[in-house]
């Protein structure tokens, strides 16, 4: 079931029994207020045995009283929280008695939980009574809540009370962060007049489970379970992001950016599962960066692991990649027989882009059956253990500079492409009337192959939290890029070639007209001929920036 979604913008008091609201009229932008009557929220919280979700700064959880009512999930934004909303009786699930976990709430956190059972972790009753502050356009801008809490900590057994506040921004509010702000700002400083103090915890779950914060709560369950925090818990590692210089240890700083590398996947696998716009592509694509940056710094880890990972990350890509080509085949003919003048109903329509959305359509079905299986929960279980407890080589063991292994590593990567480049040139061995053979098609993919390489292992160190290498680099990468792209682009069209081929045949079969087929085709291999024209040139350039290195 679909759910929706809004950005959360909120601030949380920490306030005595005895504190009076404040009057908020004294609030710049603020010209009224209305207050509600007192609603009761029932509200349960979820997660794993051991705290995958809070690790993440992500909340389960299932509330019952107040507009909102329903299974909620939050999650960390640039600005506030993300949260998603379905209906209490979603996948069936209106039973308050039962604490299974609706499926389509799974699906976004999937990432995380893995295959892991959620059961509740606290349950929180909250009296509140809310107070609606109204700018001068007569729209309310924002939320005060006045919080009488009763929490249960489930599985440690203890029960504790509270009252706090809570500002929530509301639509009305400034449409702007600086505004916004501003206006948290002036409510802020009205409630600490009141001797309001600011919360430690941005969330109730952390106070119901006895602790100030989320972190201390965390950290509270690696004193219980140290070797699982170890491996989930990003501060394990040797040093943070912001630390990382071209003098720190090359595995470091690799570690560091495989480690981003998996946040991002986890972060890509609730939209590709939803089928958001270009979701499966991005995903494909960070896992094809992930194998590349293990490939190119392999020397720095144990040789039998890497490989391990590099085979399970080939099958996810295959299985995304199935999907990705019928999705770039069926926008390639959208947009050829647009240019053409055919229109939607033609029968060359249905079958070259409505035949590929339907393959399309199998193909993400598959893929999700990927990412719920068990083999892909044991490659992010994987992951996770290698970026927390690296198994370095002797290399890696060494603390060499980054400068240092990146350069090398650097240099052996533009020989490989260049061998690669020259096989490929050598097999462009072509036919008659110029075309590419197999034995070169296959060269020019594996020069392709070897310059996404390059790309990703310069950005390794030159891009993100790992930039600590410079422009020279981020050159480097993107000479390679344009050397990616002119072979990609080329090899793009010549598999649309085939693919206008083999339904031109079948068209003829059904007694249609093949003439745009034809049309597009020969459309198809001039670009791809000009593409590869273009890939020496990139490489040349790609050659005179190396030289800086």
């Amino acid at each position: 079931m679909k759910h929706t979604s809004q950005v959360e913008i909120e601030r949380k008091y920490d306030v005595d029994e005895n504190a009076l609201v404040p009057t908020f009229t004294s609030v710049e932008g603020i010209e009224s207020v209305s207050v509600d009557d007192a609603v009761q929220l029932e509200a349960v919280y979820y997660d794993t045995e051991g705290l995958d979700l809070l690790r993440k700064r992500h909340i389960v959880r299932r509330r019952e009283g107040g507009g909102d009512e329903g299974w909620h999930i939050k999650r960390p934004a640039g600005e506030g929280r993300t949260e998603l909303h379905w209906p209490l009786d979603v996948d069936g699930a209106a039973d308050s008695s039962s604490d299974a976990v609706p499926e389509s709430v799974l699906e976004p956190v999937r990432a995380i939980v893995r295959d892991r059972i959620l059961t509740p972790l606290a349950r929180i009753s909250t009296r509140r009574t809310a107070t609606h502050l109204v700018g001068a356009g007569g729209e309310a801008v924002a939320e005060f809540a006045d919080d009488q809490v009763t929490a249960s900590d489930v599985r440690g057994g203890a029960v504790r009370a509270w009252r706090e506040w809570e500002v929530e921004l509301l639509p009305g509010a400034p449409d702007s962060e600086e505004g916004r702000t501003a206006l948290l700002d002036a409510i802020e400083v009205a409630l600490l007049a009141e001797a309001a103090t600011v919360s430690s915890s941005p969330a109730k779950i952390a106070r119901a489970l006895g602790h100030d914060s989320l972190s201390d709560a965390l950290d509270d369950a690696g004193e219980q379970d140290a070797v699982e925090v170890q491996r989930t818990v990003p501060s394990a590692r040797p040093a943070p992001a912001s630390e990382l210089t071209s003098k720190s240890p090359a595995a470091d700083v690799i570690v560091e950016a495989l480690r981003q590398l998996v946040e991002q996947l986890e972060q890509l696998d609730p939209q590709a599962r939803a089928d958001q716009p270009d979701s499966v592509h991005q995903m494909r694509s960070a896992v094809r960066r992930l194998r590349s940056v293990l490939a190119a710094y392999r020397r720095l880890f144990d040789d039998e692991r890497v490989s391990s990972l590099r085979d399970q990350l080939r099958t996810l890509g295959g299985v995304l990649g199935t999907a990705r080509d019928a999705e770039v085949r069926a926008q390639l003919a959208g947009d050829e027989l647009s240019e053409l003048g055919h229109r939607t109903s033609d029968a060359s329509h249905r079958r070259l882009v409505e035949g590929s959305l339907e393959e399309y359509r199998q193909a993400h079905a598959a893929a999700l059956r990927m990412l719920s299986s068990a083999s892909y929960y044991r490659l992010f279980d994987e992951l996770d253990d290698f970026v927390a407890n690296p198994p370095l080589s002797a290399l890696g063991e060494k603390r060499t500079p980054i400068k240092v292994v990146a350069a090398k590593v650097i240099a052996s990567e533009l020989a490989r492409l260049r061998k690669r480049a020259g096989a490929a040139a050598f097999a462009g061995a072509s036919g008659p009337g110029g075309d590419i053979d197999a034995r070169g098609d296959r060269a020019l993919h594996s020069a392709r192959k070897a310059a996404r390489r390059l790309r990703f292992a310069a950005d390794a160190v030159s891009k993100g939290g790992t930039a600590v290498l410079g422009k020279r680099y981020r050159h480097i990468s993107r000479e390679a890029e344009r050397v990616q792209d002119a072979l990609g682009d080329h090899r793009d069209n010549a598999l649309f070639v085939e693919h206008l081929l083999l339904n031109s045949n079948r068209a003829h079969a059904a007694g249609e007209n093949t003439f745009v087929y034809g049309a597009m085709s020969v459309r198809a291999q001039n670009r791809g001929s000009a593409a590869l024209n273009e890939s020496p040139k990139a490489l040349k350039r790609l050659d005179r920036r190396a030289e800086s290195l």
